[in-house]
């Protein structure tokens, strides 16, 4: 047998809100639900500067990482730091950067380039290298340092110079 309901008596009005607000809050939940999926799945990155280095005989006027700038840097020698790229803070297999360059302002080249695994987040180092490949790393080092990743007869801006610092060793 079910209770019944005096005659006349309303529902409670507690009834109606607290199932209303179940409502609204799981269709909150529904429209949400993707965001945080999508949240969750990003990978944390960090903004690091941009270092340019041609070992090169010519002049590299302009060189984008990306599509974003990435800047200059003239024959055998480093363009200096410019702002910035969005790198992730952990390196994971498959990484590449797209680096866009030209000699002359008018005759753009273009490479994808693979990025070697890094431990920790540094500027992001651009090598033209006298061979014609382009070459990038995650590192807090320079060129010059013993430990850079760059080594072999590619390594010096110019030919036949070592690029490490012998007061270094």
């Amino acid at each position: 047998m079910s209770p019944s309901r005096p005659t006349g008596a309303q529902p409670m009005p507690w009834k109606n809100v607290m199932s209303g607000r179940t409502i609204w809050l799981l269709g909150l939940l529904v429209l949400l639900a993707p965001l945080l999926a999508a949240y969750r799945g990003r990978q944390a990155a960090t903004e690091v500067g941009i270092l340019g280095y041609n070992h090169t005989d010519g002049d590299i006027p302009q060189f984008t990482i990306n599509g974003g700038n990435g800047g200059s840097a003239r024959p055998h020698a480093e363009g200096g730091t410019v702002c910035c790229a969005l790198m992730p803070d952990q390196w994971t297999p498959g990484m590449d950067i797209q680096v866009r360059w030209t000699n002359d302002l008018t005759t753009y080249h273009q490479a994808t380039v693979p990025v070697p695994r890094y431990e920790s987040i540094g500027n992001l180092a651009v090598h033209f290298l006298r061979n014609g490949d382009v070459s990038v790393f995650v590192t807090s080092m320079v060129l010059g340092h013993p430990e850079y990743p760059l080594s072999g007869p590619e390594a010096g801006l110019r030919e036949g110079k070592d690029p490490v610092w012998k007061h270094l060793l």
